[in-house]
């Protein structure tokens, strides 16, 4: 039977995600259109070919540069700043396309974290991750609530996000002896502003981007992996901006609008995760032993179709769960398991924005994954069944394995409640005006309270008959 030191993974798994909404994208279905008694005609005309076309002139551009950094990095014998210098030049580039004058923020949050990481590697032999890291968080609070205007600094939020994540597992690794010097500044903008990450992601460590220039290569599964990755995006796109309003009109019951826009977020999740493992892996990510390519971002199999909420956060975002797993919960580890998780769901938070929606979404999804975990923990024990968040080991000792009709209805019953928890928790993420600055507590509630609070009504039932068995 798997034992409790399971829980330490669960712990690890706590506060994961990755969102970041797609710049200059297609207004797809405004409010004023009715989307119920429109033909495949007209909606091929008035939405997919509008959304698909500017997706394609901004997706092009980015592969286009990604191709260039490769090419002019990895074919031919170039001085090794040089090669740092490219991939800075065409990421701040990129940036400036998708941006526009909000990229300036970028290059001054880079320079300014250099400057932090240079001071702190110099003046501290240990605490160099926690100093870094508190000092970045810090700058990040001051510009979304005093320095930036609120609307520019949301359209770079993902990006932020993810060159403030790069800055943290640099210092971290530098702490630990994994990187032994600090990068020059041409490095270190090499790596910040690489094209293939810059705007989508997803984070990679330092030690990956380094890797890039040693022994490339160029082969079918490097061109095949791109070609799937941008097709399985863009098939997301189509559904987030048209096809799944087109099926659930506004007219339609609370629950089915409620997963409509639920399956709208996600599926625009899907899209930029499946672009950024197609950028990333253009620029030369990812090549695996056997001179194959994998890049995982986001695997929606497992979030459609959940086996469990604690399968959901890791699978939202693997490259952010590896980020938190390694650089926030075992840093935090030694200080206990409770003040670990706090941590790791402050940080999560934090890098996220400071905003009452993100926060409610992290906090009532940790409290979800805390609850089933607990629950599937002792259910697998009292019934020695295959039923735990995790799919079990094949040669787990449990007595009822999975291919067992009652552990398969079983299984299939908490999917579907964490199912429904999904549609509850990403109903609020709707194409509103208010997406431009954020989304306020009021807003949050607002759409919670349309649903009855259904979904912490049940997670509280179910920590209720956790507490009883």
């Amino acid at each position: 039977m798997e034992d409790f030191s399971d829980y330490e993974a669960f712990e690890e798994d706590y506060f994961n995600g990755y969102d970041q909404s797609y710049p200059n994208s297609g207004d797809g279905w405004s409010e004023d259109d009715e989307a119920s008694g429109v033909s495949i005609t007209e909606l091929y005309s008035l939405c997919l070919l509008p959304s698909v076309s500017e997706g394609i002139v901004h997706v092009a551009y980015l592969l286009l540069w990604c191709f260039i950094y490769r090419i002019t990095t990895q074919t031919v014998k170039v001085p090794v700043v040089a090669c740092h210098a490219i991939s800075a030049a065409s990421g701040l580039l990129v940036l400036n396309f998708f941006f526009g004058s909000t990229a300036h923020y970028m290059l001054v949050l880079g320079i300014i974290f250099y400057l932090i990481l240079f001071f702190t590697s110099y003046a501290l032999n240990k605490w160099v991750g926690v100093v870094t890291s508190l000092s970045c968080i810090t700058i990040l609070i001051l510009c979304e609530f005093l320095l930036v205007k609120k609307t520019d600094w949301h359209k770079i939020r993902g990006a932020q996000m993810i060159l403030v994540m790069k800055v943290i597992s640099l210092a971290f690794d530098m702490e630990m002896g994994v990187q032994r010097t600090l990068p020059s500044p041409v490095e270190f903008a090499g790596y910040i502003f690489s094209v293939g990450t810059c705007v989508f992601g997803p984070w990679v460590p330092f030690r990956d981007y380094l890797a890039v220039y040693k022994k490339p290569v160029f082969n079918l599964q490097w061109l095949w992996r791109i070609v799937l990755s941008l097709a399985m995006g863009f098939l997301f796109l189509t559904v987030s901006m048209c096809w799944i309003s087109w099926l659930i009109p506004d007219d339609a019951w609370r629950w089915w609008t409620a997963y409509r826009d639920a399956v709208s977020f996600r599926s625009s999740h899907y899209f930029v995760s499946f672009i950024s493992e197609a950028s990333s892996v253009m620029s030369g990510y990812g090549m695996q032993e056997d001179l194959t390519w994998k890049m995982p971002v986001s695997r929606p199999h497992h979030i459609e179709i959940p086996r469990s909420l604690v399968q959901v956060v890791v699978y939202w975002s693997i490259p952010m769960h590896t980020f938190l797993k390694q650089y926030v919960f075992r840093t935090t580890r030694p200080f206990g398991s409770f003040v670990a998780i706090i941590c790791t769901y402050a940080a999560s938070s934090l890098l996220h924005g400071l905003n009452f929606q993100l926060a409610a979404v992290l906090l009532s999804l940790g409290l979800y994954t805390y609850v089933e975990f607990m629950l599937r923990q002792k259910l697998a024990s009292v019934f020695n069944a295959c039923i735990l968040s995790r799919p079990c080991r094949p040669n787990c000792p449990h007595l009822h394995k999975e291919t067992k009709l009652i552990v398969l209805f079983a299984n299939i019953g908490f999917g579907i409640i964490a199912f429904f928890h999904l549609i509850y928790l990403g109903v609020m993420f709707d194409s509103t005006e208010v997406q431009d600055e954020g989304y306020s507590y009021k807003h949050t509630l607002a759409k919670w309270a349309h649903l009855g609070y259904a979904s912490h009504w049940v997670a509280g039932f179910t920590f209720l008959f956790h507490l009883l068995i």
